[in-house]
C-alpha cells in the first residue's frame, strides 16, 4: 500500500489489536519495511495523540503507542509505572512479524478470548480455518512462577473450546525471553515427564532472541520452531 494512501481509519484499527507499539510497529504493518523515516505514519501518529485518539509515552529513547482503551483510566505517570510495557511490545513485535509473514489472516485481539479458559496475546484466523495463538512468556514467568506449565495445562483443557467458537483448528506458539537451550531442555524434560506430551498437540515454543533473528516475511516457514519430540519445524504446513 503505497505511503500516501494508508488512511488514519487503518492505523486506529491497527492499534486496536497491539499492545504498545513503536511507530516501527506501524510501519511495518502497513507496509513490510523498515526504513528511518516513514512521513506517513509519523505524521498520523503524531495526529492521532494530538487527538487523543493514541496513547503516547517516551519509552528510553523512542515513542509508544497504545490504544486510549487499553490504560482506561491510567495517567501518564502511571503508564511509565506499567511493568505491562514490555510485555506489551513484545506481544506486538509477535503479531506484526506473524502478520508480515501471511497478511491473509484475519486478526483476533486478546478481548475476544475472554471466557475461553485461556486467554492467549492475539490469535489470526488463515482462510482454511487455521488459527495460530500466540503466547509470549517473560523470564520470570518461565523460570519463577511455574506460569508456563499451568497455561499448558489450562490450553489442555480449553483449546477445544476455542476452536469450536472461532470454528478453526489452533496451534499455539510460546516465545520464551530464555536461552534457546532451555527451551530445547524444556521441551525435552517436560516431554520425558510427560507434560508436553500430555498437552494439546499443536504446541510449539522458540526463544525469543532467535524468534526476533528471523526475517520479516520468514516468521512462518522458519524452522526454529520446537514441539514436543524436541526438534525444530517451521509452522507454514500448519496454517
Amino acid at each position: 500500500m503505497p505511503m500516501y494512501s494508508i488512511p488514519v481509519e487503518k492505523y486506529i484499527e491497527a492499534s486496536q489489536v497491539f499492545h504498545w507499539a513503536t511507530k516501527r510497529h506501524f510501519q511495518l504493518w502497513f507496509t513490510g519495511k523498515e526504513s528511518n523515516r516513514h512521513r506517513r505514519t509519523e505524521s498520523v501518529l503524531q495526529k492521532l495523540s494530538k487527538q487523543r485518539k493514541l496513547r503516547s509515552i517516551r519509552y528510553g529513547k523512542k515513542l509508544i503507542y497504545v490504544a486510549p482503551k487499553h490504560v482506561k483510566g491510567k495517567t501518564t505517570d502511571e503508564l511509565y509505572g506499567l511493568s505491562k510495557v514490555a510485555h506489551g511490545l513484545a506481544c506486538t513485535e509477535g503479531l506484526v512479524r506473524f502478520y508480515r509473514a501471511r497478511t491473509d489472516g484475519v486478526v483476533v485481539a486478546e478481548r475476544f478470548f475472554y471466557g475461553c479458559g485461556s486467554v492467549p496475546e492475539w490469535g489470526i484466523i488463515y482462510p482454511e480455518r487455521r488459527m495460530l495463538l500466540f503466547e509470549y512468556c517473560t523470564k520470570n514467568n518461565f523460570f519463577f512462577s511455574g506460569k508456563i506449565r499451568g497455561k499448558l495445562q489450562a490450553y489442555a483443557r480449553n483449546l477445544e473450546k476455542i476452536e469450536e467458537k472461532f470454528a478453526a483448528k489452533a496451534l499455539v506458539v510460546f516465545a520464551c525471553d530464555v536461552p534457546k537451550g532451555v527451551v530445547e531442555n524444556f521441551v525435552l524434560g517436560e516431554r520425558h515427564a510427560g507434560s508436553v506430551a500430555g498437552a494439546p498437540p499443536n504446541v510449539f515454543f522458540v526463544d525469543h532472541a532467535t524468534f526476533l533473528k528471523v526475517r520479516i516475511g520468514e516468521q512462518l516457514t522458519a524452522p526454529i520452531y520446537y514441539w514436543s519430540d524436541g526438534k525444530q519445524y517451521p509452522l507454514r504446513q500448519n496454517v
